[in-house]
């Protein structure tokens, strides 16, 4: 629960009507109940308005005016939408420490704050960064990096010397740093080539379910 007040200050937006009035959660216009806040950044969905029950809504300063309850005027409804949304998400919950079936090599760091999750594996070598969440059958491999605030959903695999920023988000399934494909012909017999570079992951970055992203032969493969 949190009140107007607080979500004004987190999306940075200006308060109109009642800073005390309690927000528990959020929803559309035309489906918001009493107690959720709602948001309008979209022209279209302009007519639903003024028969919303939403306590309140985020909308821009052209909306302000024609708004029949609190809300909140932002330059950018939608931004603001979803830095308020965020406080909402169940998903976004962390836990703390090593869970009793994960495996932790003793030569990996481990932040304190950081959770590493059941059936998880952290490699040597391996830095998992402030406030990490590594899910349920995640791999971390050798000498793997995974910055601060980053989170890796449930049976992802980071593979060895890899570069996560922070504030990333993996979701489940994804396999980062495998072997692109590299293959030389001796008179008929295929020989591996070797894939040298890593992968770098910058900040801010989400990755999606399933999502395969191979090291180079040579050089890094780079997200940012």
């Amino acid at each position: 629960m949190h009140t107007l007040a607080e979500l004004a200050q987190v999306a940075g937006a200006q308060l109109r009507g009642d800073a005390a009035t309690p927000i528990d959660g959020v929803g559309t216009l035309a489906a918001a109940r009493p107690g959720q806040i709602g948001f309008l950044a979209n022209p279209k969905y302009r007519q639903l308005l003024a028969g919303t029950q939403a306590s309140a809504v985020i909308l821009g300063p052209d909306d302000a005016e024609a708004c029949p309850v609190a809300c909140l005027i932002a330059d950018n409804p939608h931004l603001a939408y979803a830095r308020i949304a965020a406080l909402f998400d169940p998903a976004a919950g962390r836990q703390q420490g090593v869970h009793a079936r994960a495996c932790v090599d003793a030569a990996a760091e481990v932040a304190d704050d950081a959770w590493i999750g059941p059936m998880a594996v952290i490699e040597a070598g391996a830095v998992i960064g402030p406030r990490v969440q590594v899910g349920p059958g995640c791999v971390v491999g050798a000498r793997t990096t995974i910055g601060a605030d980053s989170r890796l959903v449930a049976n992802v695999t980071v593979l060895h010397d890899c570069v996560l920023g922070e504030r990333v988000l993996v979701h489940p399934g994804a396999v980062i740093g495998a072997d692109g494909f590299g293959l030389a012909n001796d008179r008929g017999c295929w020989v591996k080539v070797p894939q040298l570079g890593r992968v770098v992951i910058g900040n801010d970055v989400e990755i999606g379910v399933n999502t395969a992203i191979d090291r180079g032969a040579l050089e890094d493969t780079v997200l940012a």
